[in-house]
């Protein structure tokens, strides 16, 4: 079961990227989430400035960025009145790209919250699964890294995240992962924020 700070971490991860963390991602960001005052704004810092992330908002304007939180955190399309509020926060600077996933991750409530949460309640456990290093290293290529954003894109409600969470399914989808991978791209997806050599942050 995850710890409260490793909660934390997968709440980023799910919060920037809609994807379950990585291993090693997890390890080491929970590492500097409990041993640095300053941990969660280092790691907000460092996915906000990945490529990962700014490829999710390339070329959208503020609305279109808006739209696309919503669907990455709630699995639904985003209501006008809430384009409207976090785009003016957005155009006024109140908030910016860097930080609009997790202002508006920290707002959610009711059906939204319960969305989100399954998010990432059923990441932990999708982490947690990726026990065999032939799993780890599949999730680390773009194929491999696609089936797991599906598969918790697939959670909008207590139903979805409850059939998402269980054990069996959560197996058939790495090992759909691990077949994907295989087959698809060779190219490797960097641990979000730290480089290969010794888990040094890149930024911050």
């Amino acid at each position: 079961m995850a710890t409260a700070t490793e909660t934390t971490v997968q709440k980023l991860y799910v919060a920037y990227f809609s994807r379950p963390a990585d291993v090693a991602g997890l390890a080491y960001w929970t590492n500097i989430l409990a041993s640095n005052p300053d941990g969660y704004q280092m790691i907000s810092a460092n996915f906000a400035s990945s490529a990962e992330y700014k490829a999710m908002y390339a070329g959208q304007d503020n609305r279109a960025v808006v739209s696309t939180v919503y669907e990455h955190l709630f699995g639904r399309p985003a209501e006008t009145a809430g384009v409207d509020y976090w785009a003016k926060m957005l155009d006024q600077k109140v908030i910016t790209v860097d930080n609009v996933v997790t202002q508006i991750a920290a707002g959610a409530q009711s059906t939204d919250k319960i969305a989100y949460d399954g998010k990432v309640a059923v990441a932990a456990v999708f982490t947690e699964h990726l026990d065999l290093a032939s799993e780890q290293a599949a999730y680390a290529k773009p194929a491999g890294m696609k089936v797991a954003s599906d598969y918790i894109a697939s959670i909008k409600d207590l139903l979805s995240a409850s059939l998402a969470r269980d054990p069996g399914n959560i197996d058939i989808t790495i090992d759909k992962m691990v077949s994907a991978a295989a087959t698809g791209t060779d190219g490797h997806a960097q641990v979000v924020g730290v480089s290969d050599a010794g888990f040094t942050p890149l930024h911050g």
